[in-house]
This record gives C-alpha cells, sequence and structure tokens, in this order.
C-alpha cells in the first residue's frame, strides 16, 4: 500500500503539472478544449480520491487479518505473518491455519 501511495503522489504531482501547462498552451494559443481539460481534471481528481483512501487505511492501523485481496488468505494469528489462500501451514512460524 505504501509503494502505491508512493506512486500515486508522484502521479498526483504530474497531473497536476500537467494541468498547468496545457492551460498556459491554451491560453498562448488562444484556444479552449473544455472536454479534453475536464477529461484531465477528472483523472486528478481520481488519483487524488484514492491516494486519500490508502492515507486513511495506512493510518488507522487496521489489523493484516482485516485486509482483503485475491489470493491473501490473511494473517498468521500466532505470529502475524501473511499467508495465502491456499496455504495451509503458516510458513514462519509454522502454525496450521
Amino acid at each position: 500500500m505504501r509503494r502505491r501511495a508512493r506512486y500515486l503522489r508522484q502521479l498526483r504531482e504530474l497531473q497536476l503539472r500537467d494541468i498547468g501547462g496545457f492551460m498556459v498552451e491554451l491560453h498562448r494559443f488562444g484556444r479552449q478544449q473544455p472536454g479534453l481539460m475536464q477529461e484531465k481534471v477528472l483523472a486528478a481528481t481520481q488519483t487524488q480520491s484514492e491516494l486519500r483512501s490508502l492515507h486513511g487505511a495506512l493510518h488507522q492501523n487496521t489489523p493484516l487479518g482485516e485486509v482483503r485481496e485475491a489470493g491473501i488468505g490473511g494473517a498468521c494469528g500466532e505470529c502475524g505473518t501473511v499467508y495465502g489462500s491456499s496455504d495451509r501451514f503458516c510458513a514462519w512460524c509454522g502454525r496450521q491455519l
């Protein structure tokens, strides 16, 4: 999640610079592209929304056992190691899952 948040922060900065540069060039050439501008702003808004939700999840201290994603079974109750949905035993402590 931290890696995705880092990527989204970089993407957001790039999108904001792109929107600013696009606006300057439109003004410079006396053009208007409201549809394209709206698409760029919408994409930046979606990036910001995902980033905000990731930051919220990272700062909530949600137990790893509550994270749900395909292929991840959960976290071992003994040692906290993440295990796959098809695993029968914890790879770290050997506890039966």
